[in-house]
């Protein structure tokens, strides 16, 4: 098939040309070289000027160390000497306190002691009294003064105008009230003499405050300006504090810069006393001027001279330059080369000498290369053009298979003809089919197999290409067969997964218990019908958190035969109850799902079931023992007294009462006998071994044989009769019968609270049936119990103390005793009070 694209052709110029950039002044290099130099000189100057610049933030920074240091070295002194000073008072305390004893000063040795002191122009020793025991030396500061600046303290430094004093408690053996000071004080003076020392001539300035911003001492040394002290304002306190616990404690005040200084500060450990020495910025300007002036002469003469020497020497070397540049004009212009003049062979440096030569070789070289490029043009063309014919088919190849391998719309086999009709005008053949046999007795046709590992699909049937053709039709070919196996393959995968999820969702829908999977994040991923039916949600509604969901709307419980029940559902079974009705419960099971259809990965899965049937089986169970223990005890008891009443009456002789109470141990004991009987009637309905013998009877008949045996006990009962002519006979066993009109008698008068128990029985036909309902005026049955009394051991008040007796059985076998006749049993509330048994026998 011809292709309809157009030939690509690469142009190609018929003369290279070699563009030179155009200078931004024409021919003008010794303005290029003196500007080269001069940048050249320039550089160096840079270099330089940074290396000023950086010396000059390299001395401001040593400057700012040396303050900081001798900052830190002074408030270190001051330290050292107020520790030594303290030391000092504290020996010399514990010799007093040693003395005090006897009532003797050591004035001798406290004399000596003073003097190894140098520190202290005064020493004093004063009474709790106020009265000085002992003194050496002179102060300026008075005694009262002492005494009311050391007062409650233990050792201590305090500040006056010219001193400056510390103290130290001496106290009593026996009293700490009674103590003496002893305090010793140092003048201000040597506070100076301390900085002088640590700032040697530099001109800095000390000031001292405490804590409480209040100033302590100031002086300045080696600055001749009217230097004050910093205001101890709230803002520099502020700043003082911060920069305390700076990593660089020093800072610059915010005035003019004549007035400005450089502050640092520090603090003397183990006081509340800062240190600020401070230095007048002027000064700092000048330090810094004085390393700039020498090196900023030398720069600028350097600079100078470079330029000049760099101007002078580009003259000559600007001349050669321009004759190269000739030969490039020249070769621009008509193709030719310039022979350099003689002077530029003689004179010129060799590295433009060597340019020169290099340059009429490649002139050279470029026009033999042109020739070889046209020749190679042509040929490049051709393999283009070919190439370009190949991509277009395969491209069109690949859209076809694009088409078959997308999601089919169509049935395959409608897609796959297509394809192959798309092949066929592709690869031009005049004819390309896919048959299930290959067509053996046409030489003109050859066929290529669509198979799998598991057989044959098909056959491709094309028309013979020619020799020339063969092997890029026959490869494009086989892609289309397999591509054609892969759609057919996937169709038969895509066919049993769908049957096999079907399998799967019906198996899942039709679970007695219900199944949930959970996402990732809680959601629910997938329910089955028993599911939506136990949480009460339609098939499609989401839910955002299953776990929330059931714990919203469900209670976590614990039975007695349960007393651990998991918190986790992987830990087993979790019981719940609902919060809308307190007789549903539900058991939630957790498991792991490795792979489900449409997710990645593991998921967590919810096995539910509804054990509100088994958990009323078990509250039955479980009051069992009580009901039958119950029961069974009153009897017993009662024959036992009456066996023991009727055993001493024999030993006494006195037998009036005899009889009667030999009739009441009857009566216990057929009431026993009923209540296992009872149980016995229990077992042979689970077991299915009832046996009745059904007989035509009538309902009075049986009505009233259950009333006298009713009113034996209840005589207070009163029943009434009314009975259809078509409802009169009945096919009934009597026996069977009569045991459950007695047991719906016997509710009616045990469960009722009025003065005059009532039942009105009526018979009459509905259909094809008998239907004989009972209407008392007891107590009735809530709604939610009706569905419930008939079930075994089954009563509405289960408790140990409750009013009416029994063992929960007596329905329950009512419905047995109905089933077996083929008819049925149910209550319903009765609309004027009390509850209505209705049983229907078939006709």
């Amino acid at each position: 098939m011809a292709s309809n694209t157009s030939n690509f052709v690469v142009p190609l110029p018929p003369v290279v040309k070699v563009e030179v950039e155009e200078q931004v002044v024409p021919k003008d290099f010794r303005g290029y070289l003196t500007r080269a130099l001069a940048w050249t000189a320039l550089m160096p100057l840079f270099m330089l000027a940074f290396m000023h610049f950086s010396q000059l933030t390299h001395t401001a920074a040593v400057i700012d160390d040396q303050q900081i240091m001798r900052t830190q070295q002074f408030a270190r002194s001051m330290s050292a000497r107020f520790v030594s000073i303290e030391t000092f008072l504290n020996t010399a305390s514990d010799m007093i306190s040693e003395s005090i004893g006897s009532k003797v000063i050591p004035v001798s040795r406290l004399n000596k002691l003073a003097e190894k002191m140098p520190y202290l122009t005064s020493l004093k020793l004063i009474s709790y009294t106020g009265r000085v025991d002992f003194h050496h030396g002179e102060s300026s500061v008075s005694t009262a003064e002492l005494m009311s600046a050391f007062a409650g303290s233990e050792v201590n430094v305090r500040s006056f105008q010219n001193e400056i004093c510390f103290g130290s408690r001496v106290p009593e053996a026996d009293s700490y009230d009674r103590s003496f000071l002893l305090i010793g004080c140092e003048p201000k003076e040597d506070i100076a003499a301390i900085f002088e020392r640590s700032v040697g001539a530099e001109p800095y300035s000390l000031q001292i405050f405490d804590s409480k911003q209040k100033e302590i001492f100031f002086t300045s040394l080696n600055d001749s300006g009217n230097v004050r002290p910093q205001n101890l304002s709230p803002e520099f306190v502020k700043i003082s504090e911060q920069m305390l616990g700076a990593p660089i404690p020093l800072w610059r005040t915010n005035q003019k810069r004549n007035d400005s200084a450089v502050l640092s500060i520090a603090e003397i450990p183990d006081t509340d006393w800062r240190v600020v020495f401070s230095q007048r910025v002027t000064f700092r300007d000048k330090q810094l001027l004085s390393s700039l002036l020498t090196s900023g002469v030398f720069l600028v003469c350097g600079a100078l001279l470079a330029l000049i020497v760099g101007t002078f020497l580009g003259f000559r070397l600007t001349n050669y330059v321009q004759t190269l540049i000739d030969q490039i004009n020249a070769f621009k212009k008509d193709g030719s080369i310039k022979k350099p003049d003689r002077s530029f062979l003689a004179n010129a440096p060799i590295e433009l000498k060597l340019l020169s030569v290099q340059f009429e070789k490649l002139v050279r070289q470029v026009q033999s290369t042109q020739k070889k490029l046209e020749e190679s043009n042509l040929d490049l063309t051709h393999q283009v053009n070919l190439r370009t014919r190949t991509l277009n088919q395969r491209n069109q190849e690949l859209r076809a298979l694009q088409f078959l391998l997308a999601p089919l719309q169509d049935e395959p086999h409608v897609v796959i003809k297509r394809t192959v009709e798309s092949f066929r005008l592709i690869l031009g053949l005049n004819q390309l089919d896919f048959v299930d046999k290959p067509e053996r007795d046409r030489q003109d046709l050859a066929s290529l197999p669509v198979k799998l590992s598991t057989g044959v699909l098909g056959y491709l049937s094309f028309e013979r290409p020619d020799y020339t053709q063969e092997n890029r039709i026959n490869t494009s070919l086989q892609r289309l067969a397999n591509s054609i196996a892969i759609v057919l393959e996937n169709k038969e995968m895509f066919s049993s997964v769908k049957a096999s999820q079907s399998r799967f969702n019906a198996l899942l829908e039709s679970m007695t218990e219900g199944v949930v999977l959970i996402g990732k994040t809680g959601s629910l991923l997938y329910s089955n019908k028993t599911a939506r039916e136990i949480l009460s949600i339609a098939p499609g509604d989401g839910i955002a958190k299953v776990e929330s969901y059931i714990e919203e709307h469900f209670r976590k419980v614990y039975l007695a035969d349960s007393p651990n029940n998991p918190q986790d559902f992987f830990a087993g079974p979790t019981r719940y109850v609902s919060k809308v009705d307190s007789d549903f419960f539900i058991e939630a099971s957790g498991f792991i799902v490795p792979e489900f259809h449409g997710y990645v990965g593991p998921r967590m899965g919810l096995l539910l079931r509804d054990i509100s049937e088994e958990v009323s089986m078990e509250r039955m169970k479980r009051n069992l023992i009580s009901v039958v223990a119950h029961e069974l005890k009153t009897p017993v008891t009662t024959l036992r007294l009456q066996s023991e009443t009727l055993q001493r009456q024999i030993r006494s002789g006195k037998l009036s009462d005899s009889q009667q109470l030999l009739t009441e141990m009857l009566e216990e004991s057929e009431r026993l006998q009923n209540l296992i009987c009872d149980w016995l009637d229990v077992s042979r309905l689970e077991a299915g071994s009832l046996v009745i013998k059904p007989k035509v009877q009538t309902v009075t008949a049986i009505l009233n044989k259950a009333m006298k045996s009713v009113h034996l006990h209840f005589p207070h009962l009163e029943v009434s009769l009314k009975v259809e002519p078509e409802a009169e006979c009945v096919l009934a066993d009597k026996d069977r019968m009569t045991q459950v009109f007695v047991n719906i008698l016997e509710n009616a008068a045990r469960y009722n609270d009025k003065e005059k128990p009532t039942c009105n029985v009526r018979s009459e036909k509905i259909d094809d049936s008998v239907v004989i309902s009972f209407s008392d005026n007891g107590i009735g049955v809530s709604e939610k119990h009706l569905s419930k009394i008939f079930d075994s051991f089954y009563q509405v008040d289960m408790g140990s103390g409750r009013k009416v007796g029994g063992t929960g059985l007596g329905l329950s076998i009512c419905r047995g005793i109905m089933a077996a006749h083929g008819g049925k049993i149910w209550a319903e509330q009765n609309p004027k009070g009390g509850t209505v048994f209705k049983i229907s026998l078939s006709l």
